[in-house]
């Protein structure tokens, strides 16, 4: 069985993807905090501290056929510039060189579609400028491992951070908060249910015919957008909340990205669908909240 190695395993979309692909990969997994496991409860997986000692023992002790960097620190307030920096830049290339090393035939970049925009996008501008640097010197690193960037929109499903938008909002709707202030709303986002995009992931490993010296972009959304608006609204409906909206309470964040979807045309190619309705992810997520 082939084996593939996750960063970040105990994390949100770390630990989704070594669930999603364990049945057809061996998964080994690295960590900062190797005992926060709770996501992955009822999995056995090998998960190693993510030190150059630990990472090199795995290199060389197993044939990785892929490396998947999903471990991420989304600003300094989670510690410091230093830590956002080891894990979002540092490590990821330590792994890329290493892979080269360890004759690795994929590595995946997990990315944000903040950077495809050419205004600065202030709100988790330390996050994404991270990510814009780090693929910087990914694609200046001369390397036999094919390098391929995995564009994500805007992911949610179970198990999410109560920090992030979707779960937030989700658990004040579902406890029928009065009053939840707003922006006008109109800003759209492209919500792509978790297991969609471990599936995406999946297709690309599965499928992906590789071309010598070329390195890879995928963007992982739905391909339809809607507004902040109208998915607070489905979240009231589905919830049957009596919370009341103020929409325009609040200014839209310097440079907001009024609309924001993916291209995921490339991914269609391979053989990939979105199968997660708006509605049935919501769902699920609402279930878990």
């Amino acid at each position: 069985m082939r084996v593939i190695l996750i960063s970040g395993i105990n994390g949100f979309l770390g630990s989704y993807l070594a669930k999603y692909l364990s049945s057809d990969y061996k998964i080994i997994g690295l960590a900062n905090d190797p005992e926060n496991l709770f996501r992955l409860e009822h999995f056995n997986f090998e998960v190693s501290k993510s030190t150059d000692e630990n990472i090199k023992n795995i290199l060389e002790h197993n044939r990785i056929f892929a490396i998947i960097h999903a471990a991420t620190v989304y600003d300094k307030s989670e510690g410091s510039v230093l830590k956002l920096l080891t894990t979002n830049l540092m490590l990821p290339i330590k792994l890329y060189e290493l892979a080269n090393k360890h004759e690795v035939k994929y590595f995946f970049n997990t990315d944000t579609f903040f950077n495809i925009h050419k205004t600065k996008y202030t709100y988790l501008s330390e996050y994404s400028l991270s990510k814009s640097h780090v693929l910087d010197w990914l694609t200046t690193i001369k390397n036999n491992c094919i390098l391929i960037n995995m564009k994500l929109y805007h992911i949610y499903g179970p198990n999410d951070s109560l920090t992030k938008f979707v779960p937030s909002i989700i658990s004040k709707i579902k406890e029928n908060t009065d009053n939840i202030k707003l922006t006008p709303g109109d800003q759209k986002r492209d919500f792509i249910y978790i297991e969609d995009v471990c599936s995406a992931y999946k297709a690309v490993l599965k499928n992906l015919v590789p071309k010598e010296s070329i390195n890879y972009e995928f963007e992982i959304g739905t391909g339809i957008s809607i507004s902040i608006q109208e998915f607070v609204k489905e979240v009231k409906r589905i919830t049957k909340s009596t919370t009341n909206f103020h929409f325009g309470a609040l200014e839209y964040r310097e440079n907001e990205i009024m609309d924001a979807v993916a291209n995921n045309y490339e991914l269609v190619k391979l053989g990939w669908k979105p199968t997660i309705s708006l509605e049935e992810g919501l769902i699920k997520t609402i279930l878990d909240i």
